[in-house]
């Protein structure tokens, strides 16, 4: 066996454990499922603003009561011991429409369910909405979708007023996953892209 090993080594190979090489197999598992992911996230239907791939009515009701759909769900989250998601954003957005997709996706909705309340808030025509968004601490400045987060007591998380989903046509549901458990496990407010596993 020495023969043989020291025959590779000299010829320029090396032996690998069956460890390490268990290892790279679930890696490359891995990568080529997010592989898969980002090439479906990519080169899928693209939607035109008001529609929606489910059936469903776009995410964003313009005619919505913002200021007591937002009461409501307060008092529901609460109630229920919920995290609460209050989302800016508006149909005619490809960025909100994709990360309403990816929160609705089943990875996320499994994790979400009992965790999470949502609700999101038109701001799809000039100034529709804003003195809301601005009463609850939410700049509309760096881009949408912007959200604020509330833990289960009801108190302030935080918001994601510096563009932490402005891009979220590029989050994949995996990232979107990693970024609620961040808030539900940390109570903390990252870019889905640098959040950690």
């Amino acid at each position: 066996m020495v023969i043989y090993h020291s025959a590779l080594w000299l010829a320029g190979y090396a032996t690998v454990s069956r460890e390490r090489l268990n290892a790279q197999n679930e890696l490359l598992s891995e990568l080529r499922a997010e592989n898969l992911e980002l090439t479906e996230d990519l080169f899928g239907p693209h939607l035109l603003p008001g529609e929606e791939a489910d059936g469903e009515p776009p995410p964003y009701d313009a005619n919505a009561d913002a200021r007591t759909e937002v009461a409501t769900a307060r008092m529901v989250a609460a109630s229920e011991q919920k995290f609460l998601m209050i989302t800016f954003g508006a149909n005619w957005c490809l960025d909100c429409r994709n990360l309403h997709r990816r929160l609705k996706s089943e990875d996320v909705k499994q994790y979400t369910d009992d965790r999470f309340f949502f609700v999101n808030v038109d701001v799809g025509k000039f100034n529709q909405n804003a003195d809301l968004a601005k009463e609850l601490g939410v700049t509309l400045s760096r881009g949408i979708p912007v959200a604020i987060f509330y833990d289960p007591e009801g108190k302030v998380i935080g918001t994601t007023n510096e563009g932490q989903l402005e891009p979220a046509r590029r989050y994949t549901s995996k990232q979107i996953l990693r970024f609620v458990r961040d808030i539900t496990e940390r109570s903390q407010i990252t870019t889905p892209d640098s959040v950690s596993g």
